[in-house]
């Protein structure tokens, strides 16, 4: 390995093996001392294929992530000294030390894993075949790269962003050991609202699905550019976050987000059947009639898969351009009219006779 900066390793290896002076979570400060190198902004190196690797943990965002209570081997379980080998990719799906409290077993994402792969997302089709272009279909990295979690405060039935220092307090009342009341709130909290602004859902979703090669391989329509230019789209944009993104209507009300099926399957929320009922969810249009989701959300006007549209689009924009320049060519002829009042493009020969009426006496 071609480390490019590398002082917490030197330091190790000098001895000093203590975690003194340094502001680190005291989970990561685990058997290891992990935090010792990785705390170092510049460590980093060029792996066999040529790119650059950071390997810089930021405490502070760790400390205030989901996976705070975790030790570093929970995952990296393939580390077991120091210096170490490069790292093997991390199986978010086995089983780490938290236990979870409705079934008091060690909690592990296997059923998060199960609901992907029987999505329109899973690498498999329905007879258990690896689909084409294996690379393209996400994994938990792919979506989870930044996960934000913002607790909210909720206190006397006001609800806004950030952490209710009364409503801990009420916590602690009976969760007195540790950090077990902020860790719990800020958990459940977290999960009873979108852990993303909607902007940014549609970025997660833009990475794939606004690819022209990826939508060239897997016969996709330009969904994102569609959305954004809808109603929703232009909501969004603009900031707010009580207009629905894409987990909003590709997920059935009440079902796993990680369950998005294709429009075809006879259970997915945009199937035909079903696209009224998504749009009559509770944080919707209630009393949508099933004119309202009898539109096409995503027409990307092209001329093979949606002929009507195309040539709809085309003669509006022919009717357009024709009475745009209608009214260009009447106002170009009255600005010459009023700069040559005497210019005509066919003079009168005709005599003029003029008047012979005698005077008044």
């Amino acid at each position: 390995m071609h480390y490019m900066y590398l002082p917490g390793l030197f330091f190790y290896l000098a001895g000093v093996i203590t975690l003194t002076g340094v502001n680190v979570n005291p989970v990561m400060a685990n058997e290891l001392n992990c935090m010792m190198c990785h705390k170092h902004r510049g460590l980093s190196r060029i792996d066999e294929k040529g790119e650059f690797r950071l390997f810089y943990i930021n405490n502070e965002l760790f400390d205030s992530g989901p996976h705070r209570r975790n030790k570093c081997s929970d995952c990296h379980k393939d580390i077991d000294r120091i210096p170490h080998e490069p790292a093997k990719k991390v199986d978010c799906t086995q089983q780490c030390h938290v236990i979870e409290p409705s079934g008091k077993k060690k909690f592990s994402h296997k059923n998060i894993a199960k609901t992907l792969a029987s999505s329109v997302h899973g690498k498999l089709d329905d007879e258990g075949k690896e689909k084409p272009h294996q690379s393209d279909f996400p994994g938990c990295k792919d979506c989870h790269d930044q996960p934000l979690y913002r607790p909210i405060s909720v206190f006397k039935g006001v609800a806004k962003h950030g952490v209710s220092a009364r409503s801990i307090s009420r916590c602690k009342s009976c969760h007195t050991s540790g950090n077990f009341a902020e860790d719990f709130y800020e958990h459940v909290t977290s999960r009873l609202h979108k852990t993303r602004f909607s902007k940014e859902i549609i970025e997660v979703c833009a990475k794939c699905h606004q690819d022209s090669e990826f939508r060239k391989r897997h016969d996709l329509d330009d969904v994102i550019t569609s959305y954004k230019q809808t109603f929703h789209g232009k909501m969004v944009e603009l900031g707010s976050e009580r207009t629905p993104d894409c987990l909003d209507c590709h997920v059935v009300e009440g079902e796993n987000n990680h369950l998005i099926e294709a429009k075809t399957v006879a259970t997915s929320s945009t199937h035909p059947s079903n696209v009224g009922n998504t749009c009559r969810a509770s944080d919707c249009h209630k009393n949508a009639s099933a004119e309202l989701a009898s539109f096409q959300t995503h027409v990307t006007y092209d001329r093979e898969k949606y002929p009507l549209q195309f040539y709809m689009l085309v003669g509006f924009k022919a009717l357009m351009a024709i009475v745009l320049y209608f009214f260009l060519t009447l106002i170009f002829l009255e600005l010459l009219r009023r700069l040559f009042p005497r210019f005509a493009f066919f003079k009168d020969n005709q005599p003029h006779h003029k008047n012979t009426r005698p005077k008044d006496q």
